[in-house]
């Protein structure tokens, strides 16, 4: 079984916000650009669904 945890998101325009919190079952995050992150730069939220 996955683990749950509460996850703060400053992205008020996703469907899965609220109150700053991330509200979606689950939560993918991947590198952005050459695949290879050094920094929280280099991630992307790919959860993330306009509302």
């Amino acid at each position: 079984m996955a683990p749950k945890m509460e996850v703060k998101c400053g992205v008020d325009t996703c469907h899965y916000w609220k109150s700053s919190y991330c509200h979606a079952d689950n939560l993918e995050v991947n590198p952005q650009g050459d695949g290879k992150a050094h920094s929280s730069d280099g991630t992307c939220c790919t959860t993330f669904r306009r509302i």
